[in-house]
């Protein structure tokens, strides 16, 4: 019987395999049944898990007649994205908005001082194999 010679390799963990991009919290709100195309764009730029909450405008009634809006109904879209991923999210984003008078929304990035955890990491960034 042959002897199997163990080979020690030493094992290096992702952070020090990997550079380590900063992470934004970034949020987009639209107006009411525009959430699912914002995700389809979020996705589309790297962002892996986006949340849908229903908000409310802050409009008054009064102000709501001037400019002829009759529903105030928005939908606030979170994310998590890598910061080098931005400026591209956002040439998307104004794009959507720009092509027709119904898309109308904002969005903008929040600076994360830190992110406990490779695992969730890893999770944000796409890079679950790396």
């Amino acid at each position: 019987m042959k002897k199997v010679k163990k080979v020690e390799t030493k094992y290096t963990p992702f952070e020090e395999r990997n550079e380590l991009k900063k992470l934004v919290f970034y949020v987009v709100i639209v107006n009411f049944g525009q959430g699912d195309n914002i995700v389809r764009i979020l996705k589309a730029n790297h962002s892996t898990a986006q949340f849908i909450q229903a908000g409310e405008g802050t409009a008054t009634n009064k102000i709501r007649d001037i400019l002829n809006i009759d529903d105030n109904r928005k939908e606030v879209i979170y994310t998590l994205i890598r910061e080098d991923y931005i400026s591209d999210l956002q040439k998307e984003l104004e794009a959507y908005f720009v092509a027709s008078k119904r898309n109308a929304g904002v969005g903008f990035a929040i600076d994360l001082d830190s992110f406990m955890g490779v695992k969730l990491y890893k999770f944000f960034t796409q890079t679950v194999r790396g």
